[in-house]
């Protein structure tokens, strides 16, 4: 399972961040590779993400486990295009004010043979979708971690 990392400070508050990201039908207006996020009759999301000419698609349960986290978010794909989708979104409130927002997704195509490439490609586009959700809903956004990720990722691909 491949699995990508994108931590970003930004200037709203861990609440504010939330408020926002738990509304996922509205992604669509902040990322414009996520063509529709739509609400399905068992409680869970189906997504439609642009790809290589084509689509990626899937049904995804999501949901906040609250506790110690209250400022998170877990989803895991339930039926769809991945062998395998589950990741998190997390924010925590800085002691300077602002806050750090934290987009972790693992994941496994259905090609294996083909991983490196697939891999390699969807990745850009989940991590380029969601540094564009980041900036819309909490603010300009200084990546922290995974900036290298964003790049083209032929540009990744011939570095491998």
């Amino acid at each position: 399972m491949t699995t990508r990392v994108l931590k970003a400070t930004v200037p709203a508050t861990a609440a504010d961040v939330m408020r926002h990201l738990v509304d996922q039908t509205a992604f669509p207006s902040y990322a414009e590779d996520i063509l529709s996020v739509s609400d399905t009759d068992d409680g869970c999301q189906q997504w439609v993400l642009a790809f290589r000419g084509g689509t990626a698609d899937w049904v995804q349960r999501s949901g906040r486990p609250g506790g110690e986290q209250p400022y998170r978010i877990e989803f895991e794909q339930v039926r769809g295009d991945f062998q395998h989708l589950k990741g998190a979104w997390t924010s925590t409130d800085l002691p300077g004010g602002g806050s750090e927002v934290a987009f972790e997704i693992g994941y496994s195509t259905s090609v294996p043979h083909l991983a490196g490439a697939i891999d390699s490609a969807i990745g850009h586009v989940l991590l380029n979708s969601a540094h564009q959700v980041i900036s819309a809903v909490a603010g300009p956004a200084r990546i922290t971690a995974g900036s290298h990720l964003l790049g083209d990722p032929s540009e990744h691909l011939r570095q491998s």
